[in-house]
């Protein structure tokens, strides 16, 4: 892409304070890179910068951002593909430009480059010549989501799902549903809006949606539901991959994908739904799927030198995501022991001593040999494991030491399998190194 300072300036509605340069193809927040200054107020000590850079003066440097990217969004050819979820955002985000990406080209948003700087930026990288961006859209809060959907005015949107993810600031699922809605509520009456049919809180969606914009094309998908767009069923779940089948829009097929975990199927499906959405023949989208694959830190398989196998799931965690990681714990087939590193289910809020004693509970019930728990709701996790009548080990504490990483490394034999999970903020990529990854390198 390559935008003119003209372009810029009236995007942002902005004065010119000088001009250096009057062409530019980045964005950037790195000062010592080559770059024009978006500034609210420029003070006299800084006044030299006006013989090095082009600098424009605007009233809000966070909304001349959102207006530059929405302005630059609007001169696009590209399909604008919008993803929101408590769960699942980033993998279906993932997923999505896996399969689009074989088609045409495409471009996605980084990690979890997903809020109110983040989208902006996102948009501000398309190449001019992508046919599809696939952007993430997250929120703690109301109407956030609304402000996200103005900047980037998407084509195509999905809520994956409903949890309890930022529960601390919404008290109700019922009301982070409401805040997700908003993504159907608010886009452009023309926007193909997909459903996930296996939630209630998704399912309800559809009727206000539906009396707002009765004449806007609506597409679902479901495990449960044969009749919906998108049919998902899993026949065979293992460590390194799932075996599917289903239907793609009356198209029959199946696939080996490789990844793990029956909740990636909500994410496969609504990724399918949306590679149909934007015209991907349903035959093509079957042959696409075996391309998926998780990101670093979600669900990522990772082999060692003493032969024990390692599912890292550390780059988010929250009761929902937690549950359903437990829930595969027992399909695992493993010729060695079980063994859970757990840390901190962050931004839980006033019930965040409950949520870690349930999944305490939970994790003494999914068949581990040993369990670890580091995190401030150490002592909450340790009721629920004892109240589960665990007899293995268990290592708990307020954070990580390089002792509890030395306790896992003694402990680890071949045939082992490790789940690590915990928040970002947990930092629980802590303890891989003491397995002795192969090709593993933290972030």
């Amino acid at each position: 892409m390559k935008w003119n300072l003209n372009q810029i300036t009236q995007w942002t509605n902005g004065k010119v304070l000088s001009t250096v340069r009057t062409e530019f193809s980045e964005v950037g927040t790195d000062t010592r890179k080559d770059l024009t200054l978006l500034v609210h107020s420029l003070p006299e000590k800084f006044e030299s910068l006006k013989s090095k850079v082009s600098i424009l003066l605007v009233d809000d440097t966070l909304k001349a951002l959102q207006n530059f990217a929405h302005g630059y969004r609007e001169s696009l050819q590209t399909k604008i593909i919008g993803i929101t979820g408590s769960n699942g955002k980033t993998t279906t985000k993932e997923f999505t430009a896996q399969i689009l990406g074989q088609f045409q080209k495409t471009h996605y948003s980084q990690g979890s480059f997903n809020n109110h700087w983040g989208v902006p930026l996102t948009l501000l990288s398309i190449p001019t010549d992508a046919k599809f961006a696939v952007v993430e859209m997250g929120m703690n809060h109301a109407g956030e989501i609304t402000e996200l959907v103005k900047i980037a005015n998407p084509d195509v949107v999905v809520c994956t799902m409903v949890g309890s993810a930022h529960i601390e600031f919404f008290g109700t699922r019922k009301k982070i549903a409401e805040a997700k809605s908003e993504i159907y509520m608010e886009s452009r009456p023309d926007t193909i809006r997909i459903f996930n049919q296996d939630q209630e809180l998704t399912f309800d969606m559809m009727y206000p949606v539906a009396k707002k914009y009765p004449d806007s094309r609506m597409l679902s998908f479901s495990g449960t539901n044969n009749k919906a767009d998108v049919y998902f069923k899993i026949e065979e779940l293992k460590m390194k991959e799932m075996t599917i089948s289903g239907v793609i829009a009356d198209v029959r097929g199946s696939a080996v994908v490789p990844v793990f975990g029956k909740q990636n199927l909500i994410n496969l499906m609504a990724a399918a739904n949306i590679a149909y959405a934007c015209k991907i023949a349903p035959e093509n989208i079957w042959k696409a799927l075996p391309n998926c694959k998780t990101a670093w830190g979600r669900n990522q398989f990772i082999e060692t030198h003493t032969h024990a196998e390692i599912l890292f799931d550390g780059y988010n965690s929250n009761p929902d995501s937690m549950k359903a990681l437990l829930e595969n714990i027992p399909l695992l087939q493993s010729t060695g022991k079980k063994i859970g590193v757990f840390g901190q289910m962050k931004e839980q809020g006033s019930v965040s001593q409950a949520v870690h004693t349930e999944i305490g509970e939970l994790a003494g019930k999914a068949g581990f040999s040993q369990v670890y728990f580091t995190g401030e709701d150490h002592a909450a996790f340790s009721e629920g494991l004892k109240a589960s009548g665990f007899k293995g080990e268990a290592m708990i504490a307020a954070d990580f030491t390089p002792e509890l990483g030395q306790k896992l490394e003694s402990s680890v034999k071949a045939g082992d399998i490790i789940v690590v999970k915990g928040s970002r903020g947990a930092k629980m990529e802590r303890f891989i190194p003491f397995c002795h990854p192969v090709n593993w390198s933290a972030k």
